[in-house]
């Protein structure tokens, strides 16, 4: 019998919550890439600056809630069990998705997807409407996730420079009612 899909809401990331899962992160792509084709960033950068840093967090039962203080306001202990973010680039009209990650345990139960749904929304609600990315080419799963969302491979953009073991994604982001289409 499948174990049962996890129950799990979206929310910012306020504090270390996704640490965690960006040390994992980390340490897979220093598995697959040398250090000069890595362009990870840091949770204290995505939580300062222009950028939105957002979490999936499981929904435990009720009475194994807690609740903690964080920044000043109670809320439940919270496991964050996937993360992704955007850096909102204004000027040059786009936001790039970083550090999508989701715990090895939680795969395969649509977690990824609804977290890009998610800050793809986010950009959208700051007026942005094109979401790039950087990825390495040994990643399979998440190249295919990211075209199965419509993004289409275009030039290195930003400060990216041309590197064989990167691809650069981009998705025009057109809000149509209560979801997306591509353009």
């Amino acid at each position: 019998m499948p174990a049962p899909s996890p129950s799990f809401v979206i929310s910012p990331i306020v504090g270390e919550e996704a640490d965690y899962l960006l040390v994992r992160s980390d340490e897979y792509m220093a598995s697959l890439y040398p250090a000069e084709s890595n362009h990870l960033v840091s949770s204290a950068s995505l939580q300062s600056g222009d950028a939105l840093f957002l979490g999936a967090f499981e929904i435990a039962a009720r009475e194994a809630r807690s609740v903690i203080t964080v920044k000043g306001q109670q809320q439940e202990n919270r496991h964050c069990i996937g993360c992704v973010a955007a850096r909102f680039y204004r000027a040059q009209g786009y936001a790039e998705i970083k550090r999508l990650y989701v715990n090895e345990d939680y795969r395969g139960k649509a977690i990824a997807r609804r977290l890009m749904a998610a800050i793809e929304a986010g950009v959208v609600a700051e007026g942005i409407h094109c979401a790039r990315l950087e990825m390495g080419i040994y990643q399979p799963e998440a190249e295919a996730l990211y075209r199965s969302l419509g993004y289409r491979v275009i030039p290195p953009f930003g400060d990216y420079l041309l590197d064989p073991l990167s691809q650069f994604l981009e998705k025009k982001l057109i809000k149509n009612g209560g979801g997306f289409i591509v353009d």
